[in-house]
């Protein structure tokens, strides 16, 4: 579910979970390669119910991390409340509540209150009708829309993904209608994306230009609204701009051909089938986005995009770029070998002891900072080397492949060494986004 239906189902501000995610105490579950947008899961909203319990026992946002780091550490986590009870004796319910919490079997989303949900059908594909509140005949515009929404949240709940628009159970006969939707059950865990997208290219002049995301919808009907106008969606980043490059010329992760987008983010691959339309003066594209509820067995939802223009941009002329023509100047501190601890989305995240990021997902590997700008990194399973390629200069990674010059900084925390660098991803070269950071320390190996 994405970052404002979660701040609504648990209760908490979205300030606070983005500050609870700066804090690495809960970080999103997935962020969508496609739209930017942030998603949580079900099981999220417990750890948010652990994180709000400890804070109630007088625990420090830097306690509530170490517990949720070492949640297998007993002893660990018993020496943390057992100190905090000796210093605040007025808050012993509380503790007692957080250590019976925390060491008898947990219960998921005991306090999120769940309406009944009726099914009518079920097919062989696992497709559902899902029906909710009645309604009272005649409708009320107002009502009806309060019932899509509570129906809407109460799917979302219970870990399906709604693949229909809403519809309408019942009959004047009753006196009463009730919302249903056709829905699907997602599971828990998140599977792989790699399908092959080596398709022979074939033109489409009318998709050539620069589109803008209109936004993310969970089926192609809620674009439109009963007054036959376009229907907002708060899902989705409205900041981000795709570009169609003449003969299907790939840029960032983003190629096609005729019917398609093509996506290869390195983590995963995929062919998005998209449609135009021409609506109230404007030309949209509806794109299959194989996203956060696809990879957990769901359907693909809709990105819908507006043409901004038909320019026949080339990739030099989309792409932001850095001056990389810099002089050498020595750098003592930063020679040697530094292997990736962390990712960050802004300078403020540093936090030292923290993992934004496990280092299974980091994938940025290893740097060795030699003498006269000599650089090798290893990105992935891919090791680059070569002045001409990429070096450094005090302050500097010289990205000279793709015109990016990498500010980065040296600080020291109770004897370690942190490099702070800028990771000027495509979201920074083609998406107009500020750059986001990478964490190193120093490899001793």
């Amino acid at each position: 579910m994405k970052i404002g239906e979660f701040a609504k189902m648990t209760g908490m501000p979205i300030s606070v979970l983005r500050h609870y995610d700066k804090e690495g105490l809960l970080c999103p579950d997935y962020v969508d390669h496609f739209s930017g947008y942030r998603h949580y899961s079900t099981d999220q909203i417990g750890q948010v119910q652990k994180i709000e319990l400890l804070k109630s026992g007088g625990l420090s946002l830097k306690e509530i991390r170490d517990i949720l780091k070492n949640s297998n550490d007993n002893e660990f986590i018993m020496g943390i409340l057992e100190q905090r009870e000796s210093e605040y004796r007025n808050m012993l319910a509380a503790i007692a509540e957080v250590k019976r919490m925390m060491f008898e079997k947990e219960e998921k989303n005991t306090k999120v209150e769940q309406e009944a949900l009726s099914v009518v059908e079920e097919n062989a594909f696992g497709e559902m009708l899902i029906k909710g509140m009645s309604l009272p005949i005649p409708l009320n515009p107002k009502a009806l829309q309060a019932a899509r929404c509570s129906l809407d949240e109460e799917i979302q709940r219970r870990n399906f993904q709604r693949i229909s628009g809403f519809m309408t159970y019942g009959g004047k006969d009753k006196n009463e209608i009730q919302v249903v939707a056709e829905v699907v059950k997602l599971r828990d865990e998140m599977g792989e994306l790699h399908e092959d997208i080596n398709l022979i290219f074939e033109d489409d002049e009318q998709v050539i230009g620069k589109w803008k995301v209109v936004g993310e919808y969970a089926v192609k009907e809620d674009f439109y609204s009963e007054q036959g106008e376009r229907r907002e969606s708060d899902m989705g980043n409205k900041d981000r701009e795709i570009y169609f490059l003449p003969g299907g010329e790939d840029y960032w992760i983003y190629s096609w051909t005729k019917g398609y987008l093509k996506l290869d983010g390195g983590d995963q691959s995929c062919l998005c089938r998209y449609q135009i339309e021409d609506y109230q003066g404007s030309r949209y594209m509806f794109v299959e986005n194989k996203s956060y509820e696809y990879l957990r067995g769901g359907r693909p939802t809709v990105l819908v995009l507006e043409q901004v223009d038909k320019n026949r941009y080339t990739k030099r002329e989309i792409a932001r770029e850095d001056d990389t023509d810099m002089p050498f100047v020595n750098d003592g501190r930063v020679l040697g070998d530094w292997k990736a601890f962390d990712f960050i989305r802004n300078r403020e995240e540093f936090v030292p002891d923290v993992n934004h990021l496990p280092q299974e997902r980091l994938f940025f590997k290893h740097m060795h900072f030699g003498e006269e700008g000599f650089l090798l990194s290893v990105y992935m399973d891919e090791t680059t080397s070569g002045k001409e390629i990429q070096s450094w200069t005090k302050g500097y990674v010289l990205k000279h492949y793709n015109h990016t010059a990498c500010a980065y900084e040296i600080v020291t925390v109770d004897g370690m060494d942190y490099m702070i660098i800028e990771w000027k991803s495509g979201d920074y070269r083609w998406g107009g986004h500020d750059t986001d950071y990478y964490v190193f320390i120093r490899d001793n190996v």
